[in-house]
Parts: C-alpha cells; sequence; structure tokens
C-alpha cells in the first residue's frame, strides 16, 4: 500500500478506536479525559450531542492556537478542522450505537472506564506517530511545549489539560451539577502518558518515513527561528 494511503487509513483508524474510547468512558460514567469531560458538561449545559460540544470546544481552541501561535496558517487550520468535525462525530456514533448498552456495577464501570482510557491512549500512539494532522487540543500541548516552555512537556501537557478541567469544574459548580469528572479522568491525567508509551512499543505501524501535508515544514522553520 503506498505510505500516504496507508498513513490515512491508519489515521482514520486512530480516530474511530479514541472516539470509540471515549464513547466507553461516556457510557461507564465514571468520568471522562479531561476535553471529553468538558465537553460533556457542555453538552448538558446547552442540551446538545456531546459530539456537538466537542466540535465548539475544538473551533474555539484552534482560534486560540493561532492566537499563541501568533500567526496564522489557512491550510492547516481547515485540515485541523475537519478532523475536528470527524472526530465530534465519530462520537456521536458511537453514543448512538451504543445507547441501548447499560453498563451496571461498580466493578464493570471502572474495567470500562480503564478500556475506553486505553483505547484512546492506543488511538493516540497510532495518531502522533502518523503525523498527519493535530487536534486543536492537541496543536495547543505542541504550541505550549515549544514556542513557551522551552521543550517541557510534561508542564505542557498538565497546562494544556488544566484548561478543560477548569472549564468542565466551573461549569459544574456554577450550575451545581459537575459530570465527567471522576475516576477516568484522573486515570487520563496520570496514565495517559504511560499508555501511549506502552502502544507505541507494542502496536508497530511499520512507517517507513515521515510525510506532510506542507504546513509541518512551515512549522518546524518557524520553530528553528525562534528555539
Amino acid at each position: 500500500m503506498d505510505l500516504m494511503a496507508k498513513g490515512i487509513v491508519l489515521l482514520c483508524l486512530s480516530v474511530l478506536l479514541n472516539a470509540f474510547g471515549n464513547a466507553l468512558t461516556v457510557k461507564a460514567a465514571l468520568g471522562s479525559a479531561p476535553w471529553t469531560a468538558a465537553g460533556l458538561n457542555l453538552s448538558d449545559m446547552l442540551g446538545i450531542t456531546v459530539g456537538n460540544a466537542l466540535i465548539i470546544i475544538g473551533f474555539i481552541t484552534l482560534i486560540a492556537d493561532d492566537l499563541l501561535r501568533r500567526r496564522w496558517n489557512r491550510m492547516k487550520d481547515v485540515y485541523n478542522f475537519i478532523y475536528v468535525l470527524s472526530f465530534g462525530y465519530v462520537i456521536d456514533g458511537w453514543l448512538f450505537v451504543m445507547q441501548r448498552v447499560t453498563v451496571n456495577g461498580l466493578f464493570l464501570r471502572i474495567v470500562v472506564c480503564v478500556i475506553g482510557v486505553m483505547c484512546i491512549g492506543a488511538a493516540l500512539s497510532i495518531y502522533f506517530r502518523v503525523n498527519l494532522v493535530l487536534h486543536p487540543f492537541d496543536d495547543l500541548l505542541k504550541i505550549l511545549r515549544d514556542n513557551y516552555l522551552h521543550g517541557d512537556v510534561v508542564l505542557a501537557q498538565r497546562i494544556a489539560l488544566a484548561i478543560p478541567l477548569s472549564v468542565g469544574l466551573t461549569m459544574g459548580i456554577v450550575r451545581h451539577h459537575l459530570i465527567g469528572i471522576n475516576l477516568g479522568t484522573a486515570i487520563s491525567f496520570l496514565f495517559m502518558g504511560y499508555f501511549i508509551l506502552l502502544f507505541d512499543k507494542t502496536i508497530h505501524l511499520h512507517l517507513d518515513r515521515k510525510w506532510t501535508f506542507g504546513f509541518h515544514r512551515m512549522d518546524r522553520v518557524h520553530s528553528v527561528k525562534h528555539p
């Protein structure tokens, strides 16, 4: 298979797996990954689907990314927003498929929640190595790491995840109805990096070279000029 075609197939697979994992954490009702938790609270507040809430948050984050980057890249923004749309709609699709599924009992809910977080970790492992597009949530982490925190990925991740956690907590406190922030959020926050490393070692993609759509080259040049 052509490498670019293989990359696109793997990217689509990672979207499906990521959305599936997030849908599992929603069904387990024991807390979701921070961005999804923020989406759940926004969804409940506005009366819209979780996917549409994540699309709204993703679009706002996309604008924030460009402001933090201090420059605009229309092509990159278009591709990233297409990713935002597909991710949101696929989550809604999985939740629609799972609407008749019930997860009862604390032990089963914990198992489903952990499996969901691990699915997200596997999807992110694939997605980061394919390196075709970035969801604005992940682009935010990259911008913070490269442009503001001198390459400190741990601090960048904590700040990037603290933003949706703060948003979700604020909406929950104001409305006296907090959802989506629980055990699964803590597992995601504390162990997602380890899950990604695990799947980096166990899922072999056999990618012989890197490819780009063009805008990644511009980012690398920019980062060289402004270390």
